[in-house]
């Protein structure tokens, strides 16, 4: 099995309402985890446009960018300069 990544994950439903449950039902069947403290964080909600935190292997990501609307980034671990 691969090693599991974290990513951000953006997520477009337009005209949808969005919550976690959303987006739990819509990402776990392809196994990716989502973060329970983290999202959904709404970047348009004019567009339906919401970011979560998640980690998935390289299948589930695969997996789940089949699925429109959704589409992975790098989740850059941020520490302080100082």
């Amino acid at each position: 099995m691969s090693p599991a990544t974290r990513y951000i994950i953006q997520v477009d439903r337009p005209g949808e309402r969005v919550d976690m449950a959303t987006i739990r039902s819509l990402l776990d069947g392809v196994g990716v985890t989502v973060d329970p403290d983290y999202g959904p964080v709404p970047i348009n909600p004019q567009l339906g446009r919401y970011v979560v935190r998640g980690v998935a292997s390289p299948d589930a990501r695969e997996r789940a960018e089949q699925i429109p609307g959704v589409r992975f980034f790098a989740d850059a671990i941020q520490e302080p300069t100082s």
